[in-house]
């Protein structure tokens, strides 16, 4: 039987009813199941192997070993340790504004044997603190969402750690706030982009915007990977 054919999966859907792992394998990353931050509807995700299945679809065809892959937004540690995995932990850079996801970040990364960079960290214009509000659901925390608990959070300036670790790859998914960091990012040695967009807190008008921002700084959408809302730019001569 296929690995991923529609009986292993409804297998693996009948099984998920009687017993939750620990952990769970996700494109060969080891991902935590049972745990307090994640919720039971994630922890099905990953153990089917649907957790941020647009994002690891696109980077598994973009990512190349020498791309020096700059994360923000980086949730449960997944995308890191994946790319960690192919290029090397050295060539990785993870940025999580959300303090309470650092130690699980770590613990996935230390299941998977890597190490990248770890920063807690928000990014924007200028060094200090921003307001940053946690929900129940990780993935929802934000600094462009009201609602939830509202925590100060540290600030980097964008541009002084893009031009510390000049990425050839940004991965994006800070909940809404996508627009504001492309709009004063200096993206002068990145060459390919995976962003997902949040149109229900942006909305069209102001996506559009960040995408002709990104075309007029000389990159192009590849349209053979658009996938609902994470779309992947890459940069044409």
């Amino acid at each position: 039987m296929r690995k991923n054919s529609r009986t292993a999966r409804k297998l693996k859907k009948l099984a998920w009813r009687f017993s939750q792992p620990d952990w769970a394998d996700n494109h060969g990353v080891l991902l935590p199941v049972k745990h307090a931050l994640v919720s039971p509807g994630i922890a099905r995700e990953i153990y089917l192997g649907d957790y941020e299945a647009k994002e690891i679809e696109i980077i598994s065809k973009r990512l190349a070993t020498d791309d020096v892959v700059f994360e923000v937004g980086a949730g449960l540690g997944f995308l890191s340790a994946y790319c960690a995995k192919l290029t090397g932990a050295a060539r990785v850079f993870a940025y999580e504004a959300n303090p309470e996801l650092i130690p699980l970040i770590r613990e996935t990364h230390a299941k998977n044997d890597v190490a990248p960079t770890l920063i807690n960290a928000l990014l924007a214009k200028g060094d200090g603190e921003r307001e940053f509000h946690l929900e129940d659901d990780f993935w929802a925390s934000s600094a462009h969402r009201t609602g939830g608990r509202a925590i100060t959070v540290k600030q980097l300036d964008l541009n002084n750690e893009l031009a510390r670790v000049k990425p050839s790859f940004l991965i994006v998914d800070i909940e809404g706030g996508e627009a504001e960091f492309f709009a004063g990012a200096d993206l002068s040695t990145v060459q390919k982009i995976c962003v997902e967009t949040h149109p229900d807190v942006l909305g069209d008008r102001v996506l559009s915007e960040m995408f002709a921002g990104l075309v007029a700084k000389g990159f192009a959408l590849d349209f053979s990977l658009i996938r609902k809302n994470v779309f992947f730019f890459h940069r044409v001569a």
